[in-house]
């Protein structure tokens, strides 16, 4: 399972509002079927494959596949009237903290012992006051891949050590980075690519404990900020000049001029390796791919599943939660099978210490321990309910600085400002 980049739909503040009453006449299923609502094919095809197939129910599942923006609508507005409404649903990692309440969720208190083999980033941002309301599926910290090929080439090794090296700093990514352009290669193929890098590294999140908007000092600051670096690498002409996620950034792929991508764990199968060979040439890049940490760590979304507030199936509700985040078959299989780095610290370590595993699109390498590393210093407490707007805020007025539509960084982070006034009057802006 997956975390996908999206613009998410508003929470409304009447759906904050609801009260246990009205939300208890949803859920219910559908005559005896329980109803989950997720996000993506491959939630599906786990459901099928490891619980509906594997399990004698005595009940069917209606399994809902929607784009996560028609889903967290549909959601809302389910919220808002208490029908319609699914009795566990699959909520995306930059977007979820909106509804983690307990006017929303059922509390899931009693598996709060299942989770000491689980990432603490994922329990932290998924409790509040105490109580415990969803269990993530997956881990999802960020690395960089690179060409081994183009490494060999410029400098003269592929192992992800030695690679680690040249770039385990932005100092030293922009060095390195320098350094690929005098062999005609490009280190990026969208140098917006490292906003995520930055937003994941931070120290504080965008909203303190008295809601006043907080900057923190890497995304501005003078030197080896995200607005500073992004600057450096688009006026040095340092990468492919595409936007991430549109079809020239894909094709860069299979390409042979870029050097590297910035990814969360999903995006290594998901992005890199279904877009490795090109659809009109055939020419693939599949075998010549590596990773290391690179110059900080970051993680881009992830799967939390979690039960919805007044649910006749209650009881098979959490065990399907159960389920996808502690069966140890399940979460070994999953990873091996899909490059996938699963919520439990035990099996995810088994398999780095398993030196027949490989991953074939990785040159063979084992990249478990890898994950490992990086996420044990993921920090969910800057995780907040307004990531995924006012990420994208700031990237917009990040891109107007590096490119010099507006030429004055003050300028920049005024009309940021300015823009997070007029979408969250919640929140102070000093």
């Amino acid at each position: 399972m997956k975390g996908k980049k999206v613009v998410a739909a508003a929470l409304s503040a009447v759906l904050l509002g609801a009260s246990v009453g009205a939300l208890s006449a949803c859920g219910g299923g559908r005559g005896n079927k329980m109803v989950y609502w997720c996000f993506d094919a491959d939630m599906e095809q786990q459901v099928l494959d490891y619980y509906v197939n594997a399990k004698e129910l005595g009940y069917e599942i209606d399994i809902e596949v929607m784009t996560l923006d028609n889903m967290l609508q549909k959601l809302d507005s389910g919220l808002r009237t208490g029908k319609n409404l699914p009795d566990v649903v699959a909520l995306e990692g930059t977007t979820f903290k909106r509804y983690i309440d307990g006017k929303i969720l059922e509390e899931l208190d009693d598996m709060k012992p299942l989770t000491s083999d689980m990432y603490d980033y994922t329990v932290e941002a998924a409790s509040k006051n105490g109580h415990l309301y969803a269990l993530a599926t997956n881990v999802t910290p960020g690395v960089f891949a690179y060409r081994r090929s183009i490494a060999k080439a410029t400098f003269g090794t592929d192992d992800p050590a030695e690679i680690q090296q040249h770039f385990n700093s932005w100092e030293n990514f922009l060095a390195s980075a320098r350094a690929l352009k005098e062999k005609n290669y490009k280190v990026l193929s969208s140098y917006m690519d490292i906003a995520k890098v930055f937003f994941g590294g931070r120290s504080s999140g965008w909203v303190d404990g008295q809601n006043n908007l907080v900057i923190d000092e890497s995304l501005t600051g003078e030197a080896n900020s995200l607005m500073e670096t992004a600057k450096l690498l688009k006026t040095e002409n340092l990468s492919n000049e595409t936007a991430e996620n549109t079809a020239a950034w894909y094709t860069d792929i299979s390409g042979t001029d870029v050097f590297g991508y910035f990814q969360a764990t999903w995006g290594i199968r998901s992005n890199l390796e279904r877009n490795c060979t090109s659809a009109t040439s055939g020419s693939t890049s599949f075998g010549d791919w590596a990773i290391c940490e690179g110059p900080s760590n970051f993680f881009e979304g992830g799967t939390f599943h979690a039960v919805i507030k007044g649910t006749k199936w209650k009881d098979e509700a959490k065990d399907f939660v159960k389920f996808f985040s502690t069966d140890a078959t399940y979460l070994t299989n999953w990873a091996k099978q899909n490059g996938d780095f699963m919520n439990s610290k035990s099996c995810m370590q088994a398999i780095a210490d398993d030196a027949e595993y490989q991953n074939e699109f990785l040159g063979g390498q084992n990249p478990y321990n890898i994950y490992m590393s990086a996420a044990s210093n993921i920090n969910g407490e800057i995780i907040t309910q307004y990531d995924s707007t006012i990420n994208g805020q700031f990237k917009a007025w990040a891109t107007n600085y590096a490119e010099g539509i507006k030429p004055l960084k003050s300028d920049c982070i005024a009309e940021f400002k300015n823009s997070i006034k007029g979408i969250y009057t919640s929140i102070t802006v000093k």
